[in-house]
Order: structure tokens, then sequence, then C-alpha cells
């Protein structure tokens, strides 16, 4: 269960996010569907702290509303909100996995899967 402080960030960030929907040239389905990529995170993750929760909730929010722009460049899907919200979903799982490894934990589950870095090679 998220922390009540950890409530309040999300949200002055809805409030801040909303602000930028209604400004011309931004798209608000990439918007909404970073914060509720970024927000899947800060509501199910186990025990990071206030700040923690604020820096992961803006960054992948905003490389949601990247990556979305991205795939929509690339003609992978034709909306947005869901091209933002998985982009927002990946960048945290990749964020966590390489702070808590450069932190000194162990690597992260995904790391073996790259070339050359990680992976076991065959043979």
């Amino acid at each position: 269960m998220a922390e009540p402080g950890t409530g309040a960030a999300v949200a002055v960030s809805a409030v801040a996010g909303m602000g930028l929907v209604a400004m011309p040239g931004v798209d608000a389905s990439a918007v909404v569907g970073g914060f509720g990529g970024a927000l899947f995170f800060v509501v199910f993750a186990r025990d990071p702290s206030f700040w923690a929760s604020v820096g992961y909730l803006l960054s992948s929010w905003v490389f949601g509303y990247f990556v979305a722009a991205e795939i929509i460049a690339r003609g992978l899907l034709n909306r947005s909100g869901l091209a933002a919200m998985v982009g927002a979903l990946v960048f945290v799982v990749l964020a966590t996995g390489l702070l808590q490894w450069l932190k000194g934990g162990k690597a992260p589950f995904w790391f073996r899967y790259l070339p050359g870095l990680g992976g076991k090679r065959d043979g």
C-alpha cells in the first residue's frame, strides 16, 4: 500500500498534468496514458520512499509521453494513450532494476537477455 504522502504527490502531479493537456500541441491521450503507466508503479510499489515515488512518477510519465510519440511515428500503434502507458511501465521496470543493481544488488532479471552483456552464450 502506498504512503499517504505518495497520494499527495500523485494528486499534485495529476493536477499539473491536466494543466499540460490544455496547452496547444500537447497530445492529451499520451499525457493521460503516461500518467496511468507511472501511477501503476507508484500504487503497486513495495516500499519506496516519498521522493523515490515522486521521481519514478515524473520520470516514467515523461518517458512514456516521448515513447508514445516514437511508437506512433514508426507506425507500430495508432493510439498514443496505450503506447504512453506501456512506455511508462517499461521505463519503470528498467529504471528500478538498474538502480537496484547499481546500489549493489543483483543484476535485474531482464539483463541476462541482452546479448554480449549478461546473456548466456550457447556453445
